[in-house]
This record gives C-alpha cells, structure tokens and sequence, in this order.
C-alpha cells in the first residue's frame, strides 16, 4: 500500500500559489523553503504568541505605524508576517524581520485581508505536497490542487484560467509568469467572485447543461489594442451534480478546435479534483465539529479550543442558529453548509457542529455586540426562503462553554416562542443572552416546575378562579387601577372591587412575596414568554 505523507506548504509555494503580482517577499532570513502551519491574524489586544509557522496578517499596520517595528519583533516563532506596502516602504522593517527571524512580505494590491485569509487557509489544508504514487496524481497534479491544475492549463494553453464554482465565487486562478489579466480578470482575484455584470444565470444554465466548450464574450468591447475580449467556458460537473465552471481567457487570439476539446478534457479532469477538495474539506469540517461538540459538552474544553485554533483564556462565545420555525422538513446539513460557508467567506475565526435542529458555533467574543451584527447579517443573507433564528450566549472562557450554550438554547427559545412577531419588531430574529434574559428565566423556570411536579407552584389557588386576568393586570401595571383597567377595559372601581375581594380571599396583593408568586403562577401557566414577561 502507497505511502501518503501531508507535508505543510513552504513559503515558496504559497507565494507562488497567491501570485508575485499581488505578494513580494522584502526580507527573508531563515530563506522561503520554511513550512507555514496557517494563517494568523495579529491581533494588538492579545499577547499571546503566534502559532509556531504561522504567516500574520498585520490588519492595519503599514510601516508609517508607530511601534510597527516593535509589533514585527514580538513575532518570533511565526513563519512570516504581511502588511500592506509596498516593496520598498516596507524595506524599512527588515531589519526588525531579521531580528525577529520572520520573513517580511508585502501586498502590494487591494486584495482583501479576508481573500488573503482564505488563499492561505485553503494552501495548508490541501498542503502543496501529498507524496504518493504517480497513480494517486490527477493529471500530473497533486489530487484537490486546483492551484496546480489551473497553472498546468495555463501553461498548456498558454492563456491565463481559473475556476469558480456554479455561484460564480472564485477557487482558483493561475499565476504563469508572463501571462497576462485583463480588468475582469483582476477585478475577479481581487474580489474572489466575478462581477454580477458577467456572470448571467444564462451563461450559467448554458455551461451546466452542456458537455462543450463554448466561447463567450465577456469584455468591454475593445481591449487597448482595438480587439474584442473572448473567453472559452466548460461546465465542471461530478456525474449529474454540477460542481463549477472552468474559464480561460482567450484573448484576441482564437484558441483552436483541438484545444478546445482539450478546454473539455480539463473540465472533466477538474470534476476529480473539486470532489477531493470536497472531500477535503468535509473531513477537516468533521474533525472540528467533533472537537466543537468536546467544547460545548466541557470535555476538556480547554484543549479542545486550543486544537481549533482558539485562545481558551480569551472571550469565546456560543452562536445558535437554526429555523425560526421548525418545520417538517429541517434543514440540517443543508444549514450547516450554509452557515459554515458564510463564516469562511467573511473570516470569521469559527468552529460549528449540527446537533438536531441547530447549528451550533464556537466564536472569538472580545465585544458581544460586533458578534450580534454577525448574527444578524448571517440570517438576512442565508434567510432567504426560509426565516432563521440566531442567538449569542454570554462571553466566557473555554472551561464555561456549556454555560454559553445553555444560554444560546434559551435565547434562540424566547426568539422562537415569539416567531413572527420577532421580524415584524426588529426585521431580523437574532438576540443575545442579556437583551431576553427576563424571559428566558421563565423559561427555564417553566422547564424546572415540568422536571419537578411536586413543587408547590402548581397547586392552583382557589382565589384566583375568577379574577386570574385582573390579578394580572393589576400586578404588570403595578398597582395603577387606572391602567389596568384600561387595559381589561372595565371601570376601576371594577377592578378596585375584584382586588378587595381577593384580598378578602386570602390573596393580598400588597404583599410582595405574594405578588411574585402569583405573577409567576400565572404568566408560567400561558406557556410563552410575551413582551410583558419582560418588563
């Protein structure tokens, strides 16, 4: 049986995987075979180490930052640092590079610190190196490296390439020397999705259905040199599943009819290679989720946090999201696709697991309410056809996590037992554990006077029969006849005489004790926490 040894990429490759038009390396003094274990991004609040190999993202520091020399020495033990510059603004921090032992890299374009992100993360998952057998290559390439096999067809075709999948977001582009992008090409790397004006649902239908290489113009109408801009499309699919779409950019050039049977071969080869990344990913999903479920079970959470790449002494809080209605037909894996991908495509430093309706997600937590904005644009952008629900537990440490999620339980409770009437007030169903912590006492109460049905809570009171509403009432308003009786819609004298008969019943009202017993008695009894509940 073959041998298959995972190797982490060397610097070297993935600088060549992100392009030396977009990355240069200013200063390396341990050379660019050293192996990067990941990507990190610097954060100045924390001051724990960086990970062993990891290449930092410097978010917002340019070399113009006081203390950026400083910053770059405290990063020892990391594999690389990048910051925003460019090759020459940056010189001046090599010498802290050196110091530090980190090699010094420069982005020189408006790449997005989230497509950076996730060119990385996508380098180390795959690795750059899975050594086998030649049997175990998918054309010469490493299975699942949509990086190599889009340089292997530039270079066969001699044309720039690149991959998206069937909603337009971009997998991989080639970076051959010489060759080079057009506006949308670039404009596509940058944004790591092609423009809505160029991907219409038509060329989609078109490339999904069909088993052929099609040309299509795609250009403004001339390029600098008077000639019109053509690219050549195949459909990528796994069987009957469509899984992307293969483009090369032709150019003014025609390609010709051999090669563009080859364009077809590619995509068929390429079919191979997005299930291994699928595959690849799916595995490396499954490993976390296990490690998620650890976390919030508070089996040895702490070690559980640290192998997902979280600080287990910083704030971590619980994201809940599920249906906002659960319906007969739940979502599942379907959710959790939809909300992992979410969280991958906006950077966010996660973990999730599915256990029955909900999908739970383990979340760095230093402000709960940047963390709500993530909740809320996560259910308007994934609850299209179907309304979500999201909750935040409290902020704790790795060892509280059970406590967090018990939190997030209880809130996403309120938010379903409020339903639509949640959207109709706010427009998004999302909370955190403080802003419906009142009825999500009540709920808990409510589940421990069902574990407990001997407690004295559930022996009715014979006073209350008649005047249950009043009571109520007269308790929420707080003694104000007036409003209470607005609110019933009877006279106050009315409602004056049902208190007095009730205090002459046993049932005294003025009593504090017996005012809290009896609020409880009755709103635990409706069996959903209303607005009133909360007040």
């Amino acid at each position: 049986m073959n041998q298959v040894e995972y190797l982490e990429p060397s610097l070297a490759q993935v600088i060549e995987r992100i392009g030396a038009d977009y990355v240069t390396v200013v200063a390396a003094p341990n050379g660019v075979d050293v192996p990067i274990s990941g990507p990190a991004i610097h954060d100045p609040l924390s001051a724990a180490p960086p990970k062993p190999g990891a290449m930092v993202l410097l978010v917002g520091l340019t070399p113009e930052t006081p203390g950026a020399a400083q910053t770059i020495r405290r990063l020892a033990g990391a594999a690389a640092a990048v910051l925003r510059s460019d090759a020459a603004g940056a010189a001046s921090l090599a010498e802290a590079a050196a110091e530090a032992g980190v090699a010094l890299i420069a982005l020189r374009v408006a790449m997005s610190w989230s497509h950076l992100h996730t060119l990385l993360e996508d380098a180390v998952l795959l690795g750059d190196s899975l050594v086998a057998a030649p049997s175990r290559d998918l054309g010469s390439v490493p299975a699942g490296d949509l990086n190599a096999l889009v340089n292997a067809i530039a270079e066969t075709l001699d044309r720039p390439a690149g991959i998206v999948d069937t909603q337009w977001r971009l997998l991989a582009y080639s970076a051959i020397p010489g060759q080079t992008n057009d506006d949308l090409q670039r404009d596509v790397i940058l944004s790591r999705t092609v423009p809505a004006r160029n991907a219409p649902q038509e060329t989609r239908r078109l490339l999904l259905t069909s088993h052929r290489a099609l040309r299509f113009y795609t250009g403004p109408p001339y390029d600098d040199d008077g000639h019109r801009i053509w690219r050549i499309g195949a459909g990528i699919r796994g069987g009957p599943e469509p899984l992307g779409m293969l483009w090369v950019l032709e150019g003014d050039e025609r390609l010709s009819e051999d090669k563009l049977v080859l364009v077809e071969e590619f995509a068929r080869l390429a079919a191979a290679h997005l299930l291994r990344v699928r595959r690849a990913r799916t595995v490396d999903r499954e490993r976390r989720g296990e490690l998620v479920g650890q976390a919030l079970d508070g089996r040895d959470p702490r070690t559980a946090c640290h192998r997902l790449g979280l600080d287990p002494g910083a704030g971590i809080a619980v994201l809940a999201v599920a249906e906002l209605v659960a319906g007969d037909d739940p979502l599942g894996e379907h959710l959790l696709d939809a909300v992992a991908t979410y969280l991958d495509a906006y950077r966010r430093s996660t973990a999730c697991v599915l256990r029955g309706d909900t999908v739970y997600c383990l979340m760095p937590a230093q402000d709960l309410a940047a963390l709500r904005e993530v909740a809320s644009d996560l259910t308007r952008r994934l609850g299209l056809r179907r309304r979500l629900a999201a909750s935040v537990g409290g902020r704790v440490s790795a060892d509280d996590l059970p406590r967090s999620r018990r939190q997030a339980d209880l809130a996403l409770a309120v938010l379903r037992a409020s339903g639509t009437a949640t959207l109709r007030a706010s427009g998004a169903a999302v909370a955190t554990i403080d802003e419906v912590r009142a009825a999500a006492t009540l709920i808990e109460l409510r589940s421990l006077l069902e574990d407990h049905p001997d407690l004295l809570l559930h022996e009715a009171d014979p006073a209350l029969r008649d005047a249950e509403e009043s009571a109520l009432a007269w308790i929420e308003c707080h003694g104000d006849v007036r409003a209470a009786a607005q609110r019933l819609r009877v006279h106050p004298n009315t409602l004056r005489y049902r208190i007095r008969r009730l205090a002459g019943n046993g049932l005294d009202l003025t009593d504090p004790g017996t005012r809290l017993i009896t609020w409880l008695r009755l709103r635990l009894r409706d069996g959903e926490p209303g607005s009133s509940a909360q007040a």
